[in-house]
């Protein structure tokens, strides 16, 4: 994702950080684990865990950097 240079980091009224993207938006980019423990093709995937493990994940994911590529097809 190539990030224009007038986006930047802005503490939300909210209270939490989100993108200001310059025109009078706010991007907020989530990031919610889902679990299952079902292997098949036809799992049924789901946000139901406690909060410990909410936040075990994303510690981990802070720790590493993250290179994003956006396709967009039409």
């Amino acid at each position: 994702m190539e990030v224009p240079d007038n986006w930047e980091l802005v503490e939300h009224q909210d209270g939490f950080t989100v993108i200001d993207t310059g025109d009078g938006k706010f991007l907020d980019m989530t990031f919610t684990p889902m679990i299952t423990s079902d292997d098949s093709e036809d799992a049924e995937w789901s946000n139901d865990y406690d909060d410990e493990f909410a936040d075990a994940i994303l510690e981990m994911v802070k720790e590493y950097d993250t290179e994003m590529e956006l396709i967009v097809t039409q």
